[in-house]
């Protein structure tokens, strides 16, 4: 009888009994299997598995996993229920004997070593005997040696194209190899007791996406749905929680001593745990790339589609019950998640890039001069939906489709947003809106003194000219940082200053800010200032807003 070679990877052993271990030479072929019951799924790839199977009642059963768990450290828990319990863990090595079943003549060949044969070598040429061995390089069998009547034959594999075997026919061979095995002391339990294994672990992750689809009322229909993305192990008939949030994992970088493996050596050589952490974790909430792969094995039955209940808050997080879940290694699967109406309206936003001091400039080098000038060039308009999320469930960071009338305006990107909050969906500049910005020295102070040092004050001007050239009316807000203090600003707008933070943030720091060693006093003696307009602006009319401000400088 013909078997199926084994996997690769390697084999995790439970061997469960009521007050000792089984021995190791325990067949397999008693074994149960410890599928996973569910799994919670975290959008920065990890994932929480929980694998359980029922105790056999003569508590000698042997459950073998398709693969070693490669746990994050201090995450792997074995547990056993009603009146069961787990009192020991125990890892190691074993060897076990691996039958490969043979899928061409050459391992036909090397399977029936020490058999009678006949070999067809073309031309109606047949040789009879006893194949006494093979030869192999590079791990291919190369050569057949043949005890013939008229003595010994080497035949190259290549000129063989038939091989019969008499009644000793072997269809396969077998090697001791290594696995790993987990063995489990278990005490008590009755006819319901149950054991089984809880870890988290990398490679199983959710992908959100959205379908905002703008109605004629003020509302916009959100579709959201999921892309899982399986490189973990098989499931079947599972039931998957998406967790919308920000977990900690603060040892995810290190692996679990039971996974065996190389690196959880270095977690006994490490001081301290923290120092091996990079806080990976600290943006999982980030959207993640999709990343294809190839299926493995069959079909997943298309009738039998997940099933998703509506979400529940837990502590910080938010999750999505999905289930009915059946997904082999290596597959993706899109499943529909949560159908939402929120109200929006149209805004239009405005950022006006700060630029450098203007005494600054004037020793760029040319190159530096074409670099600056492409970063300040005429800034766009940009068409915003600014959603406001009435339901109890947030909206997560993901990318956003847009469409309107069955058409596609645009994809952008959603951030996370918690019920009651609101979010800007930015979708196209508004090529209808023009936009001229300027900014220029109105005058010079000299000698000014601020605790004890002599500046040189600089007062600017900055203006922003808008037109709106739509057929609609359209409500406009500005944004412009600059290098400086404050003065003023018009049109009912409003002005702060920031501190570096803020300046930054949501926005980077602008290329050119490296340029320049900045002194000391620069940051004593000024600042960032930010100023804000809200406008509306009727079709075909325009608006100029002007802000000033100083800074000082030596």
């Amino acid at each position: 009888m013909i078997r199926m070679a084994m996997k690769n990877s390697p084999i995790v052993a439970l061997v469960l009994t009521g007050s000792a271990l089984l021995p190791a030479q325990q067949s397999q072929s008693d074994a149960l299997e410890l599928p996973v019951r569910e799994l919670t799924a975290f959008k920065d790839g990890h994932a929480y598995v929980v694998r359980e199977a029922a105790l056999p009642p003569d508590a000698g059963g042997r459950v073998v996993l398709d693969e070693l768990p490669q746990p994050v450290l201090g995450t792997f828990w074995p547990f056993a229920t009603d009146g069961a319990e787990v009192v020991s863990a125990r890892a190691g090595m074993e060897q076990v004997t691996v039958e490969r079943a043979a899928v061409s003549l050459a391992e036909v060949a090397k399977a029936n070593v020490g058999q009678p044969v006949s070999v067809e070598l073309g031309n109606d040429q047949v040789l009879h005997g006893k194949l006494l061995g093979v030869a192999e390089q590079g791990g291919k069998v190369t050569l057949l040696r043949l005890e013939t009547a008229a003595g010994i034959q080497v035949l190259p594999i290549g000129r063989v194209i038939g091989l019969l075997v008499g009644d000793g026919f072997r269809d396969g061979t077998a090697s001791k190899q290594e696995r790993a095995r987990l063995e489990l002391r278990v005490e008590g339990g009755g006819a319901a007791a149950r054991v089984g294994i809880a870890y988290v672990q990398k490679g199983f992750r959710w992908i959100p996406g959205y379908r905002v689809e703008l109605l004629d009322d003020g509302k916009a229909r959100v579709r959201m749905q999921a892309t899982l993305v399986n490189d973990l192990l098989d499931l079947e008939d599972v039931t998957v929680h998406l967790v919308v949030g920000v977990p900690k994992f603060a040892f995810a970088d290190l692996v679990d001593p039971v996974a065996l493996q190389r690196q959880a050596a270095d977690v006994a050589r490490a001081r301290t745990y923290g120092q091996q952490q990079r806080f990976s974790n600290m943006l999982s909430n980030a959207l993640m790339t999709q990343v294809g792969g190839p299926g493995q094995g069959g079909a997943p039955d298309a009738s039998a589609a997940p099933d998703v209940s509506e979400g529940e808050t837990r502590e910080d997080l938010f999750v999505y019950p999905v289930a009915g879940v059946t997904l082999k290694k290596g597959e993706r699967l899109v499943v529909p998640v949560a159908t939402l109406e929120l109200g929006y309206r149209d805004v239009y936003t405005l950022d006006v890039a700060m630029a450098p001091p203007m005494h600054y400039r004037r020793n760029l080098q040319d190159q530096r001069v074409f670099e600056l000038a492409k970063e300040l060039a005429a800034p766009k308009v940009v068409h915003v939906l600014r959603l406001n999320n009435g339901t109890d469930s947030p909206l997560t960071t993901a990318p956003a489709l847009v469409l309107q009338g069955g058409q596609v305006l645009a994809q952008g990107h959603m951030k996370y947003t918690s019920p009651g909050g609101s979010v800007d969906l930015a979708i196209n500049p508004a090529i209808d809106v023009r936009v001229e910005a300027a900014e220029r020295e109105r005058r010079r102070t000299p000698h000014v003194r601020i605790n004890g040092d002599d500046y040189t004050r600089a007062d600017l001007v900055g203006t922003i000219k808008l037109k709106n050239t739509k057929s609609e009316a359209i409500g406009l807000e500005v944004t412009r940082r600059i290098l400086g203090l404050v003065d003023a600003v018009d049109h009912d707008g409003e002005h702060r200053q920031l501190d570096l933070v803020a300046a930054w943030g949501g926005r980077g720091r602008p290329t050119w800010w490296s340029w320049w060693s900045w002194p000391s006093w620069w940051f004593h003696s000024n600042g960032f200032g930010e100023c804000r307009w809200s406008v509306n602006l009727e079709p075909g009319s325009e608006i100029t807003l002007t802000a000033n401000w100083h800074y000082f400088w030596r």
